[in-house]
Formats: structure tokens, C-alpha cells, sequence
């Protein structure tokens, strides 16, 4: 478009593609082929011609996008990206109007709305407070006492729970990161160790492989298999005092909060898997509920963590041959 409209004058062209920048550099001198996409060949070969056909000199330079660096350049570049961003040239919506939209879908809490959206905290309560999904329910427990690790994937807890809507999927087991507070939940038909190893092998491809984990003395945890499982990974498994109702404070809070959010979400979710249930369950805890101690979502403080910490060597799998 660039090379038709200034056809008949010298012109610069600045753009933030390393992409565009090299074609546009090679093409005077290159020979053109067929190319297995029909569209591009027709782009290149219209934009060939019209490199052929100049008669005035041009330069392409490449520079770097979204920086703050001074000068017409860089504030040239900035404008043609909000020109090209639909969002920063269409009129915004109402944002509050957005968080009740938001809210009624995911079911956030106050203060995850109130810094979603830059709302105040009255405007955050109300919208709650609105809601027959949330109203219609009590706060969830409070955060547990056990020691958390000092970091994340430094300690996880690790537990079953029964959700009976799920039919013969109605075991969900349910991890917790105890220093981020990232969760992972899956339903299974069972708790047995098969049961448990299927579910850290999900909860290890989405959240990373911790240093240790701590369950109960049950049955299946304290099986050969897990025992065996957690050793190949490179895991350490620790367990709760028998018979304690509080060695496990943090995942059953965390219990309570999963069965919490799928009680609001329930409505919007009528016909839909467990499975499916679940997925939009965890995304609202893990990306949508920012803790009171900071400003990022769950699953950000959890990956941040891991930045900081990234000179530090992360527990490896042991192979066996």
C-alpha cells in the first residue's frame, strides 16, 4: 500500500516487522516463485512490481515496537500502532457495565473486580452484592495455618474431595501451591494411586514440578505406586500427623473455595462435563482472583515467583534406563 500511494515521490518507510523490513529490503534484487500460499504469492508479486516500477529512490527502516525511546521515530511508530489497535480508537464501553458482564459469566470477588477494572471498592461490593448466585452464598473458610513454602513449586498439599453432581467423576482431586496459592483440580472415578498419579501428572504439566508434596497417611498415598511415582520425578513426599483434622488446612480451604465458585457458576453451566465444569472453575481461581496482599492474579504471583527465583536449579525427573 506503502510503495502505490507514493509511487511518484521519494518516501521512507518505518515499520516494527522484521518481516516486512527484510522483504521489502530484498525484493528489488530477488526472483520471485511460486510460493504454496496463493494469497502471499499475490501480495509479493503485486508488491514486486511495484519495486520494479519505481523511479524514485525509498528506505525501509526497522525499529523496535512498544518502546519509550525519544524522538519522531519511536512516536510515529507508537501512533501507527493505536491507529491499528481497534480498541484505542473505538469508543470504550462502560467499564462498569463490563465488570457486572464479567462478574455474571466468572463470578469474581470484590476486590479481584475492583482491580480488574479500576472500580472502587463500593462499586466492587455492590455488584456482589447484586448477584443472587453469590448473595445466596456464605464467605468461604479462611486461609489455613501450615507452613507454606518460601516459594513457589516449594510445597504443595494435596487432597480428595467429593463433589456429588459429578456423577461417577465425583473423586476431584485437588492441589494447592502453598506459597502462590495456584490450584489444580481434576475429577476421576476413584482415589486409588492410579487416581492420584494421573492427576500430579496433570497438575505437573500445568503448574511445574514442586520440590516436595505433603497428603495424608491414606491408602493410596501411601501406596508402593505414588511412592515409587514421586521418586522418578525427583519429589518429596511428606505426610500430615495421623488423624489430624488440621494438617491439612490449606487444600481444604482450598475445597471450599473450588466448590464455592462452581456453586456461582453452576447456573451458566447446566449440560456441561465435569470436566468442563472444572476448567472454568480454575480459571476463575487461578487468573481471576487476585489475593489481598497484591495486585496480580493467583497464577501470575505464581509464575513471577519462578522468575525470581529462575538461577535457582528446579527439580529434574531421575530417567530410568
Amino acid at each position: 500500500m506503502a510503495f502505490e500511494k507514493f509511487s511518484q515521490e521519494p518516501f521512507n518507510l518505518i515499520t516494527d516487522s522484521a518481516y516486512v523490513a527484510d522483504i521489502a529490503q530484498r525484493l528489488s534484487c530477488s526472483v520471485l516463485k511460486e510460493v504454496s500460499n496463493p494469497a502471499l504469492f499475490h501480495l509479493l508479486k503485486a508488491l514486486w512490481c511495484a519495486v520494479q516500477a519505481r523511479v524514485h529512490p525509498y528506505y525501509v527502516l526497522h525499529v523496535r515496537s512498544h518502546t519509550n525511546l525519544p524522538g519522531f521515530v519511536a512516536e510515529g511508530n507508537t501512533r501507527a500502532d493505536k491507529l491499528a489497535n481497534p480498541a484505542w480508537v473505538a469508543p470504550q464501553p462502560d467499564v462498569l457495565a463490563q465488570a457486572k458482564a464479567s462478574h455474571g459469566f466468572f463470578h469474581q470477588n470484590a476486590h479481584t473486580l475492583q482491580k480488574q477494572f479500576q472500580l472502587t471498592a463500593t462499586e466492587a461490593r455492590e455488584i456482589i452484592e447484586l448477584c443472587d448466585d453469590c448473595h445466596a452464598l456464605g464467605a468461604p473458610l479462611p486461609a489455613g495455618v501450615n507452613p507454606r513454602g518460601l516459594k513457589a513449586l516449594e510445597l504443595w498439599q494435596t487432597d480428595v474431595t467429593q463433589v456429588a453432581e459429578f456423577g461417577r467423576l465425583k473423586y476431584v482431586h485437588v492441589t494447592v501451591d502453598t506459597f502462590s496459592s495456584a490450584m489444580w483440580a481434576s475429577a476421576h472415578t476413584g482415589e486409588k494411586a492410579r487416581d492420584v498419579i494421573a492427576h500430579w501428572r496433570q497438575a505437573f504439566a500445568v503448574l511445574g514440578i514442586p520440590s516436595a508434596v505433603k497428603t495424608n497417611n491414606g491408602p493410596a498415598y501411601a501406596s508402593q505406586k505414588v511412592r515409587q511415582f514421586l521418586q522418578s520425578w525427583g519429589v518429596s513426599h511428606n505426610f500430615g500427623i495421623p488423624h489430624s483434622l488440621t494438617g491439612q488446612a490449606i487444600v481444604e480451604r482450598a475445597h471450599g473455595t473450588l466448590k464455592h465458585v462452581l456453586q456461582k457458576q453452576k447456573q451458566g453451566m447446566q449440560g456441561e462435563t465435569p470436566h468442563s465444569q472444572l476448567a472454568k472453575a480454575l480459571y476463575t481461581i487461578n487468573h481471576l482472583t487476585v489475593p489481598q496482599n497484591s495486585n496480580n492474579p493467583v497464577i501470575l504471583n505464581h509464575h513471577l515467583s519462578l522468575q525470581a527465583s529462575d538461577g535457582e536449579q528446579q527439580p529434574r525427573a531421575k530417567v530410568r534406563v
